[in-house]
């Protein structure tokens, strides 16, 4: 009896730790404000960087009854990016994935737009960006999701590094920024409409 007692009490220790040690998700949902996310000063004077303002917004969303609506002016003769950031410092030991739904309205060029998720390390100084952008389809929410349980050999199937040791993994406890960056793709090739409206960001989750 006082053995399988011993086994009970073990049982109940170790839930308990896994309890404690899982991470509390983070959640961004955008329903009264823009929650610390906002356009950077820096891209604000970048010519490629083409997101002109940050609002709440009730006209779309994935959950709740807001959004967070970025306004952009893509020229679409050439690669532009919009970007929005959390600028506040995180620690995101423990967590196992980044996502985001992202909203481009019908009348959005079909094709040409494309999302990440890109933080920024203060261990670095750099980006750390997906690898691949996922493309949006207008009239559609997408979820872009980013791995951060990833094994050391396997994080640079998923993220942009210059080496494993410079990767993710290695860097989660020094994010001083998180960002979402929507992509115009097109070149001398492929060129693309211009677009000047609005990308809708909601149930941005860190978990």
């Amino acid at each position: 009896m006082k053995i399988w007692m011993i086994f009970v009490g073990i049982l109940v220790i170790l839930a308990a730790h896994g309890a404690w040690c899982a991470e509390t998700p983070i959640h961004f949902d955008f329903e009264s404000d823009a929650e610390g996310w906002a356009i950077p000063d820096w891209a604000l004077e970048q010519k490629d960087s083409v997101g002109r303002s940050v609002s709440i917004s009730p006209e779309q969303f994935s959950s709740g009854m807001r959004s967070l609506k970025l306004t952009c002016d893509f020229p679409g003769n050439s690669w532009a990016s919009a970007i929005v950031e959390y600028q506040k410092d995180l620690d995101l030991r423990g967590y196992k994935s980044i996502s985001a739904d992202i909203y481009i309205p019908k009348n959005a060029p079909d094709g040409f737009l494309a999302a990440k998720i890109v933080v920024t390390t203060n261990g670095l100084g750099q980006w750390i960006e997906m690898r691949e952008a996922l493309p949006l389809k207008p009239g559609e929410w997408v979820t872009v999701k980013a791995p951060l349980e990833t094994s050391p050999s396997g994080e640079m199937k998923y993220w942009r590094c210059r080496t494993n040791e410079e990767c993710i993994i290695s860097q989660l406890d020094k994010v001083r920024r998180l960002a979402v960056r929507i992509e115009y793709n097109v070149n001398v090739v492929k060129v693309g409409p211009p677009y000047k409206g609005d990308v809708y960001i909601d149930n941005v989750t860190i978990e």
